[in-house]
């Protein structure tokens, strides 16, 4: 997921938000349970590319940002 208009203070609180909604949804917190998935700053993409440790998970409780290839 590709977070646009999101400032860098804000993405922990948007992960949150997202994560909640994730759990409240059954079929979704199955599927995060099995399928990776996460969220980056447009900005962060465009100045340092998509293989750079900028995701954050969507399955995961708080945690460090990782690489796109990282679980």
């Amino acid at each position: 997921m590709v977070l646009v208009g999101t400032g860098a203070a804000q993405v922990r609180p948007v992960m949150a938000d997202l994560r909640l909604a994730a759990e409240e949804n059954p079929a979704v917190a199955e599927l995060l349970a099995t399928v990776p998935a996460g969220a980056a700053r447009i900005e962060d993409l465009v100045q340092r590319g998509p293989s750079a440790p900028i995701w954050h998970s969507l399955g995961a409780r708080g945690g460090r940002a990782c690489g796109w290839t990282e679980p």
